[in-house]
């Protein structure tokens, strides 16, 4: 089974055909329903997420299909929040590789459709499926879905999917299916792209700000509190504890999705259900009693507003970095959101996908005014980072955030 995220893009195959072979292959479940697909640049993965916590506190027996992992692949397929059991997927992905011996799937193919099955078999009546990567050619495009959702979109993924936001949205875009419900925080070029699309397929789309969203917002240091207006037009008071200012358009889609595809189901907003999120400004406190944040943010937008939290919760601090990156990714770009308050860096290599040459990265912030220094792993890096006054920050990977966050975990088992 080849795992294509752990290759150059180029080596993708890009069609629905085996994933579709796949999802209705002899003896196969029907996928459950409802079943939302969550797709986009910013944010999708904490949309899921909410989208996870607030079927489940409504009631609902959720599926959420997820990705990247942070600590094991067990944790891409959960039920209830429990992650599904070892032996199981290892049965499950048994099956996809015995479909068609001649071509046998991708790993992401093999998982999507492992996740149907198993959701299918543990009785799911709410799923969600995050796209790995796009959306057009996505494997979880060849799921039935009731509503799909574009977050906002960002420059990712440049050499697949095109150099422009408006080329990225239209291979996002098709996740709207002809005649169905399509919900966006797009902006821009990105959302004319999306409203197109929706027209050109006679779908519904809803757009943050427009339709739904956000009003009245306090956003204060133990909770963001306001009124969300839903698309039935009703508005309700939320109460979001220890928000971020980025969980909040996740927040918005997630509520407004429920509200289209499950009216009769109540939503829990005040408190909201805290979703699990790891790496995603997740927030340790260390023995020394500076603060660690994991965040796997990667793209200039997403490390920008990693930057804005830090300094909406610790105006005027400065930060020690430990960091690495994908090959491919948009390294300066997004190095430059940090270092206005970042001028102490630990460069490392990553572990299980080829990474951009530590040297070079440390060398450029060097050249820009930055103490820099290479280490040679995420658990050196970690000990250099920890050598440095805080708060610390881990960004610019989920392979490195989770190799640290295991780190972490490790620790306070002991």
């Amino acid at each position: 089974m080849v795992d294509y995220e752990r290759l150059r893009p180029g080596q993708r195959e890009w069609d629905l055909r085996l994933t579709k072979q796949l999802l209705h292959r002899d003896g196969a479940s029907a996928g459950p329903r409802p079943a939302v697909q969550v797709a986009g640049s910013k944010g999708k993965g904490t949309t899921a997420a909410f989208l996870e916590a607030l079927a489940g506190a409504a009631g609902r027996r959720v599926g959420c299909y997820s990705s990247p992992h942070v600590e094991t692949l067990r944790e891409r397929i959960r039920v209830a929040g429990e992650l599904v059991p070892l032996e199981a997927l290892e049965g499950l992905l048994q099956t996809m590789l015995a479909v068609d011996p001649e071509r046998p799937p991708t790993f992401f193919e093999a998982m999507t459709a492992a996740s149907v099955e198993w959701f299918a078999r543990q009785a799911v009546d709410f799923a969600v499926y995050e796209v790995g990567l796009g959306g057009r050619h996505d494997a979880t495009s060849a799921i039935p879905i009731d509503a799909a959702i574009v977050t906002r979109i960002e420059l990712e993924h440049t050499e697949v999917l095109g150099d422009t936001l408006a080329a990225i949205a239209s291979e996002k875009a098709p996740v709207i299916r002809p005649g169905g419900l399509g919900l966006t925080s797009a902006v821009g070029d990105a959302l004319q792209v999306i409203r197109e699309h929706a027209r050109s397929v006679g779908a519904e789309l809803l757009v943050a700000g427009e339709d739904f969203g956000v009003r009245e917002l306090e956003h204060g240091a133990a909770a963001a509190r306001g009124q969300l207006r839903l698309p039935d037009g009703s508005s309700v008071s939320f109460v979001l504890p220890d928000a971020s200012a980025f969980s909040l358009p996740a927040l918005e889609l997630a509520a407004a999705t429920m509200n289209r595809v499950c009216p009769e189901v109540p939503l829990t907003l005040d408190p909201v259900p805290t979703p699990r999120l790891p790496c995603r400004f997740e927030v340790f406190v260390e023995p020394d009693g500076e603060l660690l944040i994991l965040d796997g943010a990667h793209t200039e937008d997403s490390l920008r507003a990693v930057a804005s939290e830090l300094q909406r919760r610790r105006p005027g601090c400065r930060v020690a970095v430990l960091t690495a990156f994908a090959a491919g990714k948009r390294w300066r770009e997004g190095l430059s959101q940090l270092l206005p308050l970042a001028d102490s860096f630990v460069v490392t290599e990553l572990s299980g996908t080829p990474g951009e040459d530590p040297a070079e990265i440390a060398g450029w912030l060097a050249a820009r005014g930055a103490q820099s220094e290479v280490a040679p792993d995420a658990e050196t890096g970690l000990r250099r980072l920890r050598e440095r006054p805080g708060p610390r920050l881990v960004v610019g990977s989920f392979y490195l955030a989770g190799a640290v966050r295991k780190i972490v975990d490790g620790e306070q088992a002991r």
